[in-house]
């Protein structure tokens, strides 16, 4: 199973810059429905990256760790143009680094518990899965605000 999950979370990396590469041009549109454009959705993508990425280590070493939550909306109007190859380049560095700490965990540790915001435990490597999951759905917002 895990090997499945890594690839996935692998290929994320082509996706998101496979977006970037088609889409540069029109990242910053702002969508009709005054939802984020591209470029948020690529600074939201990246945010999320920083924080599975403290989040993996904190679920490792702390038993039970609770995620500490953030507000999207709020970190997506800290700036909103952020430079989106920028936030490309980290989301890819940073996949790289986790999943590199990744592969060299156990099955033990891939199931090592943290709990949610909403109280909900869920395993490491679940939890990995599902960011995939966050990723490819906000790349199809990227893709909704850009055409």
């Amino acid at each position: 199973m895990s090997q499945d999950v890594f690839a996935n979370y692998q290929e994320d990396v082509k996706r998101v810059q496979d977006f970037y590469d088609t889409f540069s041009f029109t990242l910053d549109k702002v969508p009709n429905d005054g939802g984020w454009t591209a470029s948020q959705c690529l600074s939201h993508i990246c945010d999320s990256e920083i924080a599975l990425s403290m989040r993996i280590r904190m679920m490792l070493t702390n038993e039970n760790y609770q995620f500490a939550s953030f507000d999207e909306d709020a970190f997506a109007a800290l700036k909103v143009n952020r430079d989106a190859r920028a936030s490309v380049e980290t989301f890819a560095a940073l996949r790289r680094n986790n999943l590199d700490l990744l592969e060299g965990l156990n099955s033990e540790q891939l199931n090592t518990r943290g709990v949610r915001g909403n109280g909900e435990p869920i395993s490491l490597i679940d939890y990995v899965a599902y960011m995939t999951k966050h990723v490819r759905t906000h790349l199809d917002q990227a893709v909704a605000a850009s055409l």
